[in-house]
């Protein structure tokens, strides 16, 4: 008997079953049991008392009441409302309950400060709660406040200290139900806590099984195939979860007039036959001497972020995500489509050739020694939260556009590089030229998308000079000047069509436009200022995380040097050092691997130029325009897969099991610590957003909270 029962425990499906019902067990224990403690009496058995009739200061009495038997209040003034209730004799206080809805729905928190009275010694003396009450209309969970008083109070006040989305509170209008003390605290599952725990049950569980079976023989190509595709996956998945969350699907798909300068403005334009924009400057702001200072066109009707020339209109934003999608889609449907859902499209597909260059990167570079599983699935999470690709989803507004379009070309034009050789040593084959010429136009599409791209562009020709140099000898003629015409036709005819853009727009060439925006400042005289400059590398590189106990609980200050203009567009920052603490490895991992002065003079070209110069040039460009979380987009992902690239170089030319076991423990906490600070980031926006394409945004801010409060459930 003890024979059949230890064969069957050894059993790897039982095994298996047994860890996963012992997690799921663990995981409800800790949510009955922890996460609900506020459910339980903190002081033994004490009484319940609840108070219809209280006292309402800085409030008007409505003697009317909702059909929940409500009584209803005005607040006549700008001013906080006051209710405090009066004990016949004093009362030890575990619990307070605010039954309290307010009438408008725009509000999405308030907060209650609650104290208690008690008299000592013949003089009043004021109880206090050591935080306040913050209540998320809808979530009855949040009218309860735990109380630690240590005496008996005799009154009980809750004052409100702020009530968000208001300027003033002139006007509005609460339901007031009561008020209870001692009132037991509900008991409640929270399935959004379950869920994390069980998804973070599952990630642990699946990486220390794949790290378990590394010494094993190779996966089954079957097996690995289909978990390459789900990991693959779980980053789409996620971006339409963050587009889901900050409520773009309940926008219509697409407009029947309205739209952005991408989506639409730029459309018209073409489609009309010239550069400029149909709009009609007003002739106040052609009469200002200097219509780019914002100061001079205070109180003139202009639009926001266009650049004006010569009495005209013109879009600084790239083209090529009109051609790509929003012209083609006008054209098809008689529609504009909306610019959220070209952020997603450029964003998914994006990804995913970023999953397919990743997995070619490893096939062509580690092909000697092949990548252990859990580690090939560590490192693609560090690039997938450190590629920045995230951040274009949190407000998807046509500026957004642009990054994302950028984004998918660069992705592209990596996936073809890696097909072709380019990265790393392969043969050629039937498709080479296709790849070649491909990974060409995807990059000079980019350049057309964002200017800045032409950085990467100048490190894409330094690729093919290199591969030219080394493959040439052989060759016949005939290779040789296919070789040059695939690669560099693409830009000579999309840089071509880039100047004669700028030229027919500004009359050079090589001007884009910038320095005529009516923006945030007057970008035609504003000269190059070092403290912003200095203020781009902090706040993209080196903005330091700051944890707090309010969820979600990562903030990262917007740090400014110096006492010039510089433009903070989106929420709170952490510099992607801090953010992914991995990128640390590329200052001590090249010296520690083997090379030859040849191979390290090629290894800064290649590798140290496109994946840390460009970079650092991509965040010093920054000064003028200031900080976006969308920027990351634009050089991240080029640092985290140089790091990622070169621990697995370190991986496998380091034999010593130790390095190795500890390597793969300090890149997990990495991908947990990596990803969970990116996801704060995104989070930390909502309460931010101020503007939608006229959308409301109190229903998920108010979703936002209630999550929040899930978390800090000690509250």
């Amino acid at each position: 008997m003890l024979e059949k029962l230890k064969s069957f425990f050894q059993n790897r499906v039982v095994r298996r079953i047994l860890i996963y019902l012992g997690l799921l067990t663990a995981v409800f224990a800790l949510e009955c049991f922890g996460f609900n403690f506020r459910a339980f009496p903190s002081r033994g058995e004490i009484s319940e008392y609840s108070y219809s009739q209280v006292t309402a200061l800085n409030l008007q009495d409505q003697e009317e009441e909702t059909e929940e038997g409500k009584r209803i209040y005005e607040i006549p003034y700008n001013a906080m409302p006051i209710f405090r209730v009066e004990f016949e004799e004093p009362l030890a206080v575990n619990s307070v309950y605010l039954d309290l809805d307010f009438l408008s729905p725009d509000i999405w928190r308030y907060e209650v400060h609650v104290t208690g009275y008690y008299v000592e010694n013949g003089e009043g003396v004021l109880e206090e709660t050591a935080k306040n009450l913050t209540v998320v209309p809808g979530d009855e969970l949040t009218k309860y406040q735990v109380i630690s008083w240590d005496h008996e109070v005799s009154r009980v006040s809750f004052t409100f200290k702020s009530i968000a989305n208001l300027s003033q509170t002139k006007g509005l209008q609460m339901a007031l139900g009561g008020v209870s003390i001692n009132r037991r605290i509900p008991f409640r599952l929270s399935w959004f806590r379950i869920l994390l725990l069980v998804s973070f049950s599952a990630v642990v569980s699946f990486f220390v099984e794949l790290f378990l079976r590394r010494k094993k023989k190779p996966e089954a190509k079957l097996k690995e195939l289909i978990l390459d595709i789900i990991v693959y996956s779980l980053p789409v998945i996620l971006m339409i979860a963050i587009y889901a969350f900050f409520g773009n699907f309940t926008h219509p798909f697409a407009f029947r007039e309205g739209g952005t300068q991408i989506s639409k403005e730029l459309v018209d334009a073409f489609l009309h036959g010239h550069v400029y924009l149909d709009a009609e400057p007003s002739p106040a702001l052609l009469a200002l001497e200097n219509p780019y200072d914002p100061q001079a066109r205070m109180g003139i009707e202009y639009l926001w972020d266009h650049l004006l020339f010569e009495g005209k209109y013109y879009s600084y934003y790239g083209i090529t995500p009109v051609f790509l999608l929003f012209l083609p889609f006008r054209l098809i449907t008689g529609q504009y489509l909306y610019d959220a859902y070209g952020v997603l499209l450029f964003s998914v597909i994006g990804m995913v050739f970023l999953s397919l260059a990743f997995q070619n990167l490893l096939k062509l570079g580690f092909k000697d020694k092949p990548i252990p599983l859990f580690l090939k699935y560590l490192l693609y999470g560090l690039l997938v939260f450190g590629s920045g690709a995230l951040f274009s989803l949190e407000r998807p507004y046509f500026y957004e556009v642009s990054t994302s379009c950028a984004f998918l070309c660069m992705m592209i034009a990596l996936f073809h590089m890696s097909k072709a050789g380019l990265i790393y040593e392969r043969e050629e084959g039937k498709l080479f030229f296709y790849h070649l010429s491909f990974s060409s136009f995807w990059i000079a599409l980019a350049v057309l998308s964002r200017a800045t791209m032409a950085l990467y562009a100048i490190c894409h020709v330094i690729y093919l000079l290199y591969y030219f140099l080394h493959h040439r000898k052989g060759k016949p003629k005939k290779w040789m000047v296919f070789y040059a015409c695939f690669s560099l036709i693409p830009y000579l005819v999309f840089g071509s069509l880039q100047m004669v853009y700028n030229y027919l727009r500004f009359h050079s060439v090589f001007d884009f436009g910038i320095e005529y925006s009516l923006t945030i400042a007057d970008f035609k005289n504003m000269g190059f200022e070092i403290d912003n400059l200095w203020t781009s590398f902090l706040s993209f590189l080196l903005g330091f995380p700051v944890f707090h106990e309010e969820a979600f609980f990562v903030r990262g200050g917007n740090t400014h040097i110096g006492q010039d203009f510089y433009f903070f567009e989106t929420s709170s920052n952490v510099g992607l050092f801090f953010r992914m603490p991995i990128l640390l490895s590329i200052f001590v991992l090249p010296f520690l691997l083997k090379a030859s002065k040849k191979e390290r003079f090629w290894h800064i070209l290649l590798r140290w130029l496109p994946c840390f110069v460009v970079p650092l040039i991509q965040v010093g460009i920054t000064w003028q325009s200031g900080f976006a979380t969308r920027y990351f987009t634009d050089f991240a992902w080029p640092m985290v897969l140089f790091a990622v690239l070169l621990i697995l170089r370190a991986y496998q030319e380091i034999p010593n099991e130790k390095f190795r076991m500890g390597a793969s423990a300090v890149l997990f906490v990495s991908l947990l610590y990596s990803s969970l600070i990116s996801l704060d980031l995104i989070m930390v926006y909502v309460p931010m957003l101020t503007h939608y394409y006229g959308k409301p945004v109190y229903e998920y801010t108010r979703f936002y909270y209630h999550l929040a409060h899930e978390l800090m459930f000690w509250r």
